[in-house]
């Protein structure tokens, strides 16, 4: 079972936004409590325990972070992410979830899109999603950067999104 070390850092995401990450830094510890410091505050909490392992919920509210014990931040520098190589006339899959089929596309073309204040720009890949008669095809222009290699997996461990297909 996992267990909250004194001096180690722990982690959590926003349930809002994958983006914001929550750090914790255990500076004591009990039997049944944690203090913890974070953003120069120092708090404690009361542990809980699960099959997981121990994890505490320091705020009452409905988004609050849960810090468990098995999110220790890993020290050192992050592994590179998979790089993909994305051509024209490539076929791509995306998944949606559970309750749509996994649809296929071909990639035709590359648009250089400037940042304006709603979106960031960059490179897009210009895809045409198949269609059926009923639904006919449509065309999306998806950012290079989610494309992703089959297998990949959001940093809250979602299998959502566009993948290269094989």
């Amino acid at each position: 079972m996992k267990m909250f070390e004194v001096g180690k850092e722990y982690f959590d995401t926003s349930a809002c936004d994958s983006d914001c990450v929550y750090v914790i830094k255990i500076t004591k510890r009990t039997e049944k409590t944690v203090t913890f410091s974070r953003n120069g505050k120092e708090r404690r909490a009361k542990l809980f325990c699960d099959d997981r392992g121990e994890y505490i919920i320091p705020d009452r509210y409905s988004m609050a972070p849960v810090f468990r014990a098995e999110r220790e931040v890993q020290s050192g520098t992050a592994p590179a992410p998979e790089t993909v190589v994305v051509i024209l006339g490539q076929r791509l899959e995306l998944v949606c979830g559970a309750c749509f089929p996994v649809q296929g596309g071909t990639v035709m073309g590359f648009e250089d899109i400037p940042a304006t204040r709603f979106s960031r720009g960059g490179i897009h890949a210009v895809i045409k999603w198949d269609g059926t008669d009923e639904y006919p095809a449509h065309i999306e222009k998806v950012p290079l950067s989610e494309i992703h290699p089959r297998g990949w997996r959001s940093a809250n461990g979602s299998p959502l999104g566009v993948f290269v297909a094989q």
